[in-house]
C-alpha cells in the first residue's frame, strides 16, 4: 500500500509481521493476529512519526 508521502506497508502473511517504509526508514514490525491489526499497527507506527492520515492515498494507474 504505497501512499504519496513515502509510506509503504507490506504484510507478510506466512510470518504475520508487517514491514513499515516511511521517509526513508525500514522497519519490521510484530508478528499480528491477522492483517488488518498489522496495517494498523503500521499506520499508527508512521502517525507517530509525522505521517498525516488526513491526506489520500496514492492513486495507482
Amino acid at each position: 500500500m504505497p501512499y504519496e508521502d513515502g509510506m509503504q506497508l507490506v504484510f507478510d502473511l506466512v510470518d504475520r509481521t508487517l514491514v513499515v517504509s516511511f521517509r526513508n526508514t525500514v522497519k519490521m514490525l510484530g508478528p499480528f493476529e491477522n492483517q488488518k491489526a498489522a496495517v494498523r499497527a503500521g499506520e499508527k507506527y508512521c502517525r507517530e512519526r509525522g505521517w498525516d492520515d488526513t491526506e489520500r492515498p496514492a492513486r495507482s494507474h
